[in-house]
């Protein structure tokens, strides 16, 4: 069985001639079985109720194909995590508040992304190309604001994960990247957890100090 999804990082390394720094992957995705088909198709409208119903999803049903470009999000101040100024919980503790824009880099990045996509889907003969950018009810992966490094002035935990602030607080998420990159974290994370986990077993004798 085919796996559902293949990645191309063509367009992932830094040139400036094409009005942004670093880059995108493409991830190219088959179609979804029949059930999710019919609700994402009538979502966005290209299944309509009626008599042209069944003729409709049987063109679509099996014969679509997805192509996203994963871009790199540059840390910029104006995205932050706060805490909110009047929000909040029960305990009187105030909530996080999420600033998040889509800057002026990635948006180059984006524009950039669709064009290449439009031109590798038309080569590949596909009709009926539809643009969703950014992709509506898409799952974006919270990264960055806990940056790792040996200077408490310009990171937020050090170089295995502890808080230069809190000596007994440890991240070990998404948090820790400088950006997003271009790619899924899973992996990444999973990795610097099991670092940060090592690097606590080795210290545990000073673990605080």
């Amino acid at each position: 069985m085919w796996p559902r999804r293949r990645t191309a990082i063509e367009f992932y390394e830094t040139d400036r001639s094409r009005g942004f720094v670093r880059g995108y992957t493409f991830q190219f995705g088959r179609g979804v079985g029949p059930v999710a088909e019919a609700v994402a198709s009538e979502a966005k409208g290209l299944l309509p109720w009626g008599a042209g119903h069944h003729m409709a999803f049987r063109r679509l049903n099996g014969h679509r194909l997805g192509l996203s470009a994963i871009c790199e999000d540059l840390p910029e101040e104006h995205n932050r995590v706060t805490l909110d100024p009047v929000l909040k919980d029960s305990h009187g503790i105030p909530a996080p508040r999420i600033d998040y824009t889509i800057g002026e880099n990635t948006a180059r990045m984006m524009e950039h992304g669709i064009a290449r996509a439009n031109e590798i889907l038309a080569a590949a003969e596909a009709t009926d190309i539809c643009v969703n950018s950014p992709i509506l009810h898409g799952g974006w992966h919270l990264l960055g604001t806990a940056r790792m490094g040996t200077d408490p002035a310009r990171s937020v935990v050090n170089e295995w994960g502890r808080s230069h602030d809190v000596k007994n607080l440890f991240i070990v998420d998404g948090s820790l990247f400088v950006t997003s990159g271009g790619v899924n974290p899973t992996s990444t994370i999973q990795a610097l957890a099991l670092y940060i986990a090592d690097q606590m077993k080795q210290r545990l004798a000073n673990l605080f100090d």
